[in-house]
């Protein structure tokens, strides 16, 4: 390896490569060995340079700021990258330690001297507002945190933000600190250095911050602070490396400002916003304090065109919903209140027509699932009138807007309700829009108010509730069915409960925690509303059939299959598309499409206990295939390295034509994925440990397809179908890749999918297996294969063989 500083580079085709290198407005050509390990070409360009620090403290930069390491040099080599000597990541973090010291030490933390461009020396330190400028710059490099970290920096930084109005940091020097410990938490080491001052301080940012880029990363830090007991148990995405890990050990011993670390997570975030509301004595009026914080939040769905702050904030609701549902917390309904209140399903609709193939799409996903496991929560929830004031009241608007007490019972039997279930409702009255029954005896029967929503509890009573309450006629419709023989009478209450059934099944309601969905969903996000039209068209199908009583069922299956087959595709249509097919659709057309549909496909498989076993069944077949999407990348795989040829994506590890191929897999403990370069492929696959690049599953925040393509592509300018890029914090690419084919695409996008928890498999090669394996099982278990209950014996003996060939066998 050779430096000149008089040498021309030289960048012909065939020439050695060169690369211009530069320290403190010097340059100077160099032929570097791809090859050399990096800390003696950083010794001997310090030596060629003669600089004053010791090579020790230096390293080399490309112009993006990026760091060379082992595993991206020889791409930088042979890309010709101009690179620059700078101070390391070790000294960088000194020098922000040093000057947090200093600064934490004056009145005013703004009083700090203007910037200075050169990054001073461990004993002079730096601006303040360079120092944590360099912070959220430098903090995702390991050796910065490790080195930041054990020098007490974290624990100084909290301190510094927990200071509030004057003397305190603001303006761009506290979005950057904000952003240095959003990229500190993703080690679980610095977890310790928190307090509750800081969680208080970065609710009311939350509250109060009007700045975009102070906004942001605050966001992200409540989000990390509500999900966090998943991460200290382990489960999260935070690495950590053996440095914290001795650095956790020596915490706690012999400090004299040694500070509890607060209990975090979804129910300590929701007693701290309590507690700040109280203390600050803002509340507004008929609001609590998480109330009030959540309502912001949500006002920046609509807001702001912020596309990252939007998709921050949605991301926050979600974190919260999800860590309370998960963990059973106590606070769990009333998060889901104050989420209905805020109306932020209404916000996400009016997101979903703007929101396809950017940052916030994953986000809407996510909250569809979070939906989905609400209506669930629901559907298992009893209805308790005399415990809840909620049900009670829906129970009256629902007698009031039917008038039941006001017609008579035409010869329906029964007493009146117990006085502590519902005052002067009677028995009678449910029975007239068809509640009370039990199907197991098919008779008229009814114990009390409790038993009217069985099968559907809470969430059915709502859905019934929002019918009478929205539909004009409803009192009409009542009175309609009453003017009829009892035998033809629609039961509209069972009608209803049968409509939940339907709508729960097609959305796969049960599965809500198993995955999300791959599309949008905008009649899911109005359940209510969408099971008004199809209630509407189960009683116009019973009136143009001449359904009776027990024709129940045989209309339950033609509703079925009128709503498969216009929620279909649902991403496509509108709502007056939807009205359309279920209130304009005539009953003889729908009549001979099922029968048709009857006969490619067994009627059982329509059966009540069929529909249910599917859906176990169909859950067990995701979370084999998830399983198997992981096992893949935990053996790893070989990939094409790729170049991105899309427009807007920042790519930070740029392929190298000598080593086209790259191979990656996952760790043993599935949160980093390592990586790299290879020129050749080799017979056996590269263990974990001998892979230098790393990945963090944390980090990886999108998994955008056909961005590039291979890098000695036939059609260098044509994008490769199977081509992908995990991209981090919207347009950053963190390692862009073609792979061999299909299937493998399909396991390794859907298995960090998986991994990451946001939005489960997606592509349709997984999901084709999924169906496969269901159907599968569902056949296994439906033929039952027990041999009618006959016992195999274990050893079977044989006769002697026959003498001659003499013989026949009877028929």
């Amino acid at each position: 390896m050779d430096a000149d500083e008089n040498a021309v580079p030289m960048t012909r085709r065939g020439a050695i490569p060169t690369n211009m290198i530069s320290y403190k407005g010097r340059k100077i050509p160099a032929r570097i060995d791809p090859e050399a390990r990096i800390n003696h070409v950083v010794e001997i360009m310090s030596n060629s340079f003669g600089t004053k620090e010791h090579h020790i403290t230096l390293c080399l930069r490309d112009e993006a700021d990026h760091l060379v390491t082992q595993s991206n040099l020889p791409s930088k080599v042979i890309n010709h990258d101009a690179l620059k000597l700078v101070p390391s990541p070790t000294t960088e973090a000194l020098a922000v330690v040093t000057s947090l010291k200093v600064s934490a030490q004056q009145p005013k933390l703004e009083s700090t001297p203007p910037l200075n461009t050169q990054t001073q020396t461990e004993g002079m330190g730096i601006p303040l507002k360079l120092a944590l400028f360099n912070l959220q710059k430098y903090i995702k490099e390991e050796d910065f945190a490790v080195e930041f970290m054990m020098r007490g920096g974290m624990r100084m930084l909290v301190r510094m933000l927990e200071r509030d109005g004057e003397g305190g940091l603001a303006g761009n020097s506290l979005a950057y600190a904000l952003q240095g410990v959003r990229g500190i938490l993703e080690y679980e080491a610095s977890w310790t250095d928190l307090t509750t001052r800081f969680i208080d301080r970065m609710l009311a940012l939350l509250i109060h911050a009007t700045q975009p880029n102070v906004l942001r990363p605050t966001t992200a830090i409540v989000r990390k602070l509500v999900i966090s007991p998943s991460q200290v148990r382990g489960e999260g995405s935070g690495w950590k490396s053996p440095a914290l890990s001795s650095l956790n050990k020596g915490k706690g011993k012999g400090r004299e400002d040694e500070v509890n670390t607060p209990d975090l997570g979804i129910d300590a975030v929701f007693a701290r916003m309590e507690e700040l509301e109280r203390e600050g004595g803002s509340a507004t009026e008929g609001q609590e304090g998480p109330e009030r914080v959540f309502r912001v939040v949500a006002k920046r769905l609509e807001g702001t065109g912020d596309l990252e702050l939007v998709a921050q904030s949605l991301g926050l609701i979600n974190a919260s919903l999800r860590s309370a549902y998960q963990d059973g917390s106590k606070n769990y309904p009333s998060l889901v209140s104050i989420v209905e209140r805020i109306g932020v399903r209404r916000a996400v609709s009016r997101l979903i027509p703007i929101s396809s193939n950017n940052i916030v799409e994953p986000q809407i996903l996510n909250f569809q699932a979070r939906h989905a496991a609400i209506l669930q929560y629901r559907r298992l929830r009893p209805v308790r009138p005399a415990q809840n004031a909620e049900q009670e009241k829906m129970l009256v608007d629902i007698w009031a807007h039917a008038h039941l007490g006001d017609a008579r019972s035409n010869g329906v039997g029964g007493g009146e309700v117990p006085s502590g279930l519902g005052g002067q409702r009677s028995l009678d009255g449910w029975r007239k829009i068809g509640l009370g029954y039990d199907e197991a005896e098919d008779q008229h029967r009814f114990a009390m108010e409790t038993d009217l929503f069985r099968d559907t509890g809470e969430l059915g009573l709502e859905c019934l509730h929002w019918f009478a309450a929205h539909d004009e006629d409803f009192y009409n419709l009542v009175m309609e069915q009453l003017a009829r023989p009892g035998e033809r009478r629609c039961p509209i209450g069972r009608a209803s409960s049968e409509c939940v059934k339907i709508l729960c099944e097609h959305y796969k309601i049960s599965q809500a925690g198993h995955h999300a969905p791959s599309h949008f969903q905008l009649f899911l996000l109005n359940f209510s509303r969408l099971h008004h039209l199809v209630l509407r068209f189960f009683i116009r199908m019973w009136a143009e059939s001449e359904s009776r009583l027990e024709d129940l069922a045989r209309v339950t299956l033609l509703v079925h299959s009128q709503v498969r087959l216009s929620l279909e595709d649902e991403a496509g249509k509108t709502w007056l598309n939807l009205e359309k097919d279920l209130l304009e659709s005539e009953y003889s057309v729908i009549r001979d499409r099922q029968m048709q549909m009857l006969e490619k496909e067994d009627g059982m498989m329509g059966r009540k206990a069929v529909r249910e076993l599917r859906e176990k069944v169909g859950g067990e077949a995701y979370e084999v295939m998830s399983e198997q999407r992981i096992g893949c990348m935990l053996q790893g795989a070989w990939f094409n390295a790729a170049n991105v040829i899309v427009q807007g994506v920042t790519v930070s590890a740029r392929p190298s034509s000598s080593k086209p191929l790259r191979f990656l897999r996952l760790s043993p403990n599935r949160r980093t994925i390592a990586w790299g370069d290879f020129a050749t492929r080799e017979p056996v696959k590269p263990s974990f440990e001998s892979l230098r690049e790393r990945i963090d599953v944390s980090n990886v925040t999108d998994v955008r397809l056909k961005t590039g393509c291979a890098i000695h592509s036939r059609s260098p300018n044509l994008v490769s179908r199977l081509s992908f890029s995990l991209m981090s914090g919207g347009e950053f690419s963190l390692l862009d890749l073609d792979a061999i084919h299909a299937a493998q695409l399909a396991e390794w996008t859907d298995g960090i999918r998986v991994l990451r928890g946001d939005g489960g498999m997606m592509s349709g090669e997984s999901a084709n297996y999924v169906h496969i394996l269901t159907e599968l099982a569902l056949k296994v278990r439906l033929l039952d294969i027990t041999g009618d209950g006959v016992e195999i014996p274990e050893k079977v003996s044989f006769g002697a063989t026959p003498k001659s060939v003499d013989f026949w066998f009877a028929k």
